[in-house]
C-alpha cells in the first residue's frame, strides 16, 4: 500500500501573466481564425500545442508571417527591433506581453536617462532578457558571479533582473557588483509570483523526504525552481508530466513535495500527484 503523503505547493498552474498570455491566444484564435505567433507563447509545449488546435501557429521569423496574418507577442516581451519590423510591414500586431516584463522595460529605460550604464542581471539568450536589452543602447548582461568578477569598474550604473532569477544568485552577484560600482541603483524586477513560489519551493524542500518539481525542460524558471531544491534536498527532481514518475525515486520515502513552473497547466500538476499517490510501493 502507498503511504507517501503529498503536499502541493500554494501557488502552482499559471502564474497571471501567462495565464493571460494565453487568454489572450485564445480570444485572438477564436476571433481571427488563423493567428500567427512570434515564437512559443510561453516555454510549455503542452500549451502551445492546445493553441494550434485554435489556428495559432508559430513562426520563427517575422518576415515569413502573411501580411493579413494577425501577429501575438509574447508574455516574455519582444525586442523592439522586432516590434519595428513588423510595424513596417504592417502587421496586425496583439501584445501578449506579461504586464511585469513591461514594467521591467520601464525600469531600464529609466535607469538609461539618469545616465546609468544599464546591467541586467538574467540568462544572455533568454526571450525576456533579449527584449529588456532592447530597450536601451548598451546594456551589459551578468548572468552569475563569475560574469560580475570580470566587469571593469564603472562610476554609475544601475541594475534591473530578470523577472525569473533567484535570490541566492542575485544576491551573489550585487556582493561582487558593489565594489566595483561607486554609484548603483538596483531596481528589484523579480515578480512577486516567482518570489512566492521560490520560498514555498524552500519550504517544502527541507521539509519532505522528495521533493517534485513539475514543468518543461526548456522553462527557465522551471530549471531554477529545480536548481533551488536540489540545494536544499538531494531527492529533488524536474519532470514534465506523470509519464516521467520513476517508482525507484521513491522507495523508503514517506513525503513528498510538489511544485511547479510558472508555464505549467495546473492539470499536469494534479495528474502527477495522482500518479505519485497510485504507484505500487
Amino acid at each position: 500500500m502507498n503511504s507517501l503523503s503529498t503536499t502541493i505547493a500554494k501557488d502552482v498552474g499559471f502564474c497571471l501573466g501567462v495565464q493571460r498570455a494565453i487568454d489572450i491566444a485564445k480570444k485572438a484564435g477564436k476571433k481571427h481564425g488563423s493567428v500567427a505567433m512570434l515564437g512559443d507563447i510561453v516555454h510549455n509545449e503542452r500549451v502551445v500545442n492546445d493553441l494550434k488546435i485554435l489556428g495559432v501557429t508559430v513562426f520563427k521569423d517575422i518576415e515569413k508571417i502573411p501580411v493579413d496574418m494577425p501577429v501575438i507577442f509574447r508574455s516574455h516581451g519582444t525586442p523592439a527591433e522586432i516590434w519595428q519590423r513588423a510595424q513596417n510591414r504592417g502587421l496586425t500586431i496583439i501584445d501578449a506581453t506579461c504586464p511585469l516584463v513591461n514594467e521591467i522595460h520601464v525600469a531600464a529605460r529609466e535607469l538609461e536617462a539618469e545616465g546609468r550604464q544599464l546591467i541586467i542581471i538574467g540568462d544572455p539568450g533568454h526571450d525576456e532578457v533579449e527584449g529588456i536589452a532592447s530597450q536601451i543602447s548598451k546594456p551589459i548582461i551578468i548572468a552569475n558571479e563569475q560574469d560580475a568578477g570580470q566587469l571593469q569598474k564603472i562610476r554609475k550604473a544601475g541594475i534591473v533582473i530578470q523577472s525569473t532569477q533567484f535570490r541566492e544568485n542575485v544576491d551573489r552577484i550585487i556582493s561582487v557588483l558593489i565594489f566595483k560600482i561607486n554609484d548603483l541603483r538596483i531596481i528589484n524586477t523579480i515578480c512577486k509570483p516567482t518570489r512566492n513560489r521560490q520560498a514555498q519551493l524552500r519550504e517544502l524542500a527541507e521539509k519532505n523526504d522528495v521533493m517534485i518539481i513539475v514543468g518543461s525542460l526548456t522553462s527557465a524558471n522551471t530549471k531554477r525552481l529545480t536548481s533551488i531544491a536540489k540545494t536544499i534536498n538531494p531527492n529533488s527532481y524536474q519532470v514534465q508530466g506523470p509519464e516521467d514518475i520513476r517508482s525507484e525515486r521513491f522507495m523508503n520515502m514517506r513525503s513528498v513535495g510538489i511544485s511547479a513552473g510558472a508555464s505549467t497547466p495546473e492539470e499536469i500538476v494534479v495528474k502527477v500527484t495522482e500518479k505519485i499517490s497510485a504507484l505500487p510501493l
